[in-house]
């Protein structure tokens, strides 16, 4: 079968989206520039509701498996950089609760996440075309033509129905499209970023921080000011889920004054700024130079061209947003073919608001980060509930349909949680037991990225309701009765839940009522209705 999606950068929101649309029998084929993997941490807070998708994706236990709980940060005082002067707690633990069964970030590097990602497209029949580029590319209303560059020089001409562009924050796409890249750059707050091992002088079981006056000055002593005045460098050793391997940051305003991108330059910055001659460094993985790049395209996409991930937002890694806003890019894009094109321009209305509301979090962050008082305090170092990233919502959707509460309920922003479930919102999971798959523990088991899950919370109106999916098309749907312990229910080709201690009703906000939620591929509530009829009106938005 001939690909219909072109999908260019094979980064974790293009890999994710590769996997997704196989999952959805959309036949995909995916390039990237670079002859190899990438090397190198990056992104490494894989956040709660990210780890929803995963599990819809069928990819959760294996980053269960190879990643880490995010550790506790030690703050040294400077200078001497010897005495921890506070240890803090990044992201406290949370307790699990009957809607958030994975309320806890974990921590893989972005190299080894992508590993995943190869073996579940491998196990599709699906690779990374190396060394291979999109030169160029041309669309009509109904296709679009793509020059395609391989790794042997050869020139290709091949036609599909979509190009998706996750090819970074200098990618080739949004420049063919002429998308707006609004935004800033900071050029005098960058720093280096180095993956090393670092064998010794440092607890591999913490984060380390080392922020203040530094020793960079001929003749000064370790951690102490030079003669033109205090010279403020930042460190900070990120332990990775592989023995001793460190992601190292370092700035400050001589940073640049330093071969900062080799091994030795690192080193020698260190050593200068803190003194600390104690701690012996090992091989150097990668470096590279960053500075904060804070910009989202006014769009994302033209026709049948889109972009998503760094593609279409950069910005401050604080917060740990931005891998995780890329995945949720992706899932939110996937598409089955069964949907009109104009179905798809509603990515932007529904993903920009969330992006706008990302940047400005992760720029305060940025900002508190960099900041010497808030970083003496520990205050630069909080994280609040949001982060978690439970909170996204696209209630504004033009297809999304509240029957329950039709009035609109507009919250600070598409990062926010109300607390009245509306449709738009992230859908929640409770715990449930299923008679006939032992393996159905929550409703998140039951969420599938290739279909609609039709949750029937009334078993009166299930025969209903599974009639209304019958006119749909084949596979885009999947109705699932959640009753009460004490009614037993069975109709053919339906599944038939039992909520546990009745959270799932509590959850779901279910009173007298019948209600039908109606849970989108991408974990997001479609629709919430109130009569079998609800069905056709809310498909009538995506599927005409």
């Amino acid at each position: 079968m001939s690909p219909s999606v072109l999908i260019v950068g094979a980064g974790p929101t293009g890999l994710v989206l590769a996997l997704a649309l196989l999952k959805n029998g959309v036949p995909v084929r995916i390039i990237d520039k670079l002859a190899s993997p990438r090397v190198g941490q990056r992104g490494i807070a894989i956040q709660p509701r990210t780890l929803e998708i995963l599990k819809i994706l069928g990819l959760l236990n294996n980053v269960l498996q190879r990643s880490t709980a995010i550790r506790k940060l030690r703050l040294y005082e400077m200078p001497g950089a010897t005495r921890v002067e506070k240890e803090h707690t990044f992201l406290p633990t949370v307790a699990t609760t009957p809607d958030k069964p994975l309320p806890n970030a974990r921590g893989l590097g972005q190299d080894r996440f992508e590993e995943i990602l190869f073996e579940h497209l491998g196990a599709l029949g699906c690779k990374v075309e190396r060394g291979t580029e999109l030169r160029n590319l041309t669309q009509d209303a109904d296709k679009v033509s793509a020059e395609i560059v391989k790794a042997d020089g050869g020139v290709e001409q091949c036609d599909f129905e979509f190009v998706v562009g996750s090819d970074g924050g200098h990618g080739t796409i949004r420049h063919l499209l002429g998308l707006s890249f609004l935004g800033e750059t900071r050029e005098a707050e960058g720093m280096v970023v180095a993956d090393m091992y670092v064998p010794k002088g440092l607890d591999h079981d913490f984060w380390h921080i080392f922020k203040g006056p530094g020793s960079l000055g001929a003749g000064s002593a370790p951690g102490g000011q030079t003669a033109a005045g205090s010279d403020h460098v930042f460190f900070m050793f990120l332990s990775a889920e592989i023995p001793r391997l460190f992601t190292v940051m370092a700035g400050g305003p001589r940073a640049r004054e330093f071969p900062a991108e080799s091994r030795d330059g690192i080193i020698e910055y260190f050593y200068k700024a803190t003194g600390r001659r104690d701690v012996e460094f090992g091989e150097m993985k990668c470096a590279s130079w960053w500075r904060p790049n804070i910009r989202m395209v006014d769009k994302y996409g033209e026709g049948r061209v889109f972009v998503a991930g760094d593609a279409a937002h950069t910005h401050s890694p604080t917060g740990g947003q931005g891998m995780n806003s890329g995945i949720q890019d992706a899932i939110t894009l996937a598409h089955k073919k069964l949907a009109p094109l104009s179905l798809l321009s509603t990515y932007s209305s529904e993903r920009l608001p969330v992006i706008a509301a990302m940047l400005e979090k992760t720029t305060q962050l940025l900002n508190d980060t960099l900041k010497k008082e808030a970083a003496a305090t520990g205050a630069a170092w909080n994280r609040g509930d949001e982060l978690q990233m439970f909170g996204i919502n696209y209630r504004g959707s033009v297809i999304v349909l509240d029957e329950r509460n039709p009035q609109p309920d507009v919250l600070p922003s598409a990062y926010s949680i109300g607390k009245t479930l509306r449709a738009g919102d992230r859908a929640p999971s409770a715990p449930v037991h299923c008679a006939s798959d032992a393996a159905v523990q929550t409703l998140l088991d039951v969420f599938s990225c290739r279909k609609h899950t039709v949750l029937v919370f009334t078993s009166a109106a299930a025969r209903a309701v599974h009639d209304a999916t019958k006119v749909l098309p084949d596979g885009i749907t999947e109705t699932v009765v959640v009753v009460s312990r004490e009614l037993a229910f069975q109709l053919s080709d339906v599944k038939v839940l039992e909520a546990v201690d009745g959270h799932a009703q509590t959850i779901y906000q279910v009173e007298n009522e019948p209600t039908i939620v109606v849970v989108r591929p991408d974990g997001a509530i479609g629709a919430i209705v109130l009569e079998a009829g609800g069905i056709g009106r809310y498909f009538s938005k995506i599927l005409q």
